[in-house]
């Protein structure tokens, strides 16, 4: 069992090592990191709490194990034996579920597996999870699908069905409108030196374009993060969240939301008009793990 994560700056140079691909049969194979046995940094974890206006008192916030858990995703998804390159990955759907707050100080064991891959229409989507234990209990897990956009079907086949956890239905209840706010055009860098995580696809216009992006855009969890800024969260909570469009750096946004029991949905909506770049589903009082 180590107790330190890995170096960001290695996983960042075993991503520019060229990687063969995948065959059409083929699949992401199942990958799994050794049991960490840590504690938060933190130095990072204030400094994630002032950067979104979170209350110390409250524990650890609902998203940051995600942000804590980059090295093993990073160190996971840059192995030798992972066939697919991780530039250009896009986080795609995030779901997070809280069975026990968490506290700054507490030792824990944080393990990081690939769990799946499937093809769909617009590319390789590949699983990761992530779990959170002390004390041989479960307190917090995620499931992390990332996109690695391509051409991975074969002519007339059908893509892989998506998971339940992946679909949910429109709460039956009128929508709200709720906040109106914009993203700062130094989201990306920001986030980047908050996080580790310097995609440059939240840095860089040259190389969004490159990857068939107009505008370098700001990454999902800092978004999430930010439509969940004025929740005070309970002990017990699940979130699902989908990414569904690049939100631009510099843009702004309304969230539309429906409320109905324990369950509240919102999306985030761009004030000129069009799809939702973010649907996502809190349930504060969830039955059952996450599957």
């Amino acid at each position: 069992m180590k107790h330190r994560m890995p170096s960001l700056l290695g996983s960042y140079s075993r991503m520019l090592l060229p990687r063969r691909g995948l065959a059409r049969d083929e699949r992401v194979p199942y990958l799994a990191l050794d049991s960490h046995l840590l504690r938060f940094d933190l130095r990072q974890l204030n400094a994630y709490r002032r950067h979104f206006s979170l209350d110390p008192d409250i524990g650890v916030p609902l998203l940051y194990p995600q942000v804590s858990a980059l090295p093993l995703h990073l160190r996971l998804l840059s192995r030798s034996r992972m066939p697919l390159s991780v530039l250009g990955l896009i986080h795609l759907r995030n779901h997070i579920q809280r069975y026990r707050m968490l506290e700054e100080n507490q030792r824990m064991q944080m393990e990081c597996r690939i769990l799946t891959s499937r093809r769909s229409a617009l590319g390789m989507e590949v699983d990761v999870a992530t779990e959170i234990w002390c004390d041989d209990l479960l307190y917090w897990q995620s499931i992390s699908t990332y996109l690695r956009r391509g051409d991975f079907l074969d002519p007339q086949a059908e893509p892989d069905p998506l998971p339940d956890r992946a679909l949910w239905q429109t709460l039956d209840a009128p929508a709200t409108d709720g906040a109106e706010w914009s993203v700062p055009k130094t989201a990306g860098w920001r986030y980047a030196g908050l996080s580790g995580d310097f995609n440059p696809l939240h840095l860089s216009r040259l190389v969004a374009s490159r990857f068939g992006f107009e505008r370098p855009f700001v990454h999902g969890m800092w978004e999430l993060g930010r439509s969940l800024q004025e929740h005070r969260l309970g002990e017990s909570v699940r979130l699902d969240a989908h990414f569904k469009a690049p939100l631009a750096l510099g843009s702004v946004v309304r969230e539309s939301r429906r409320r109905r029991g324990s369950r509240e949905q919102w999306a985030l909506l761009p004030v000129e008009g069009g799809p939702p770049v973010l649907l996502a589903q809190l349930d504060a009082a969830p039955t059952g793990a996450m599957r």
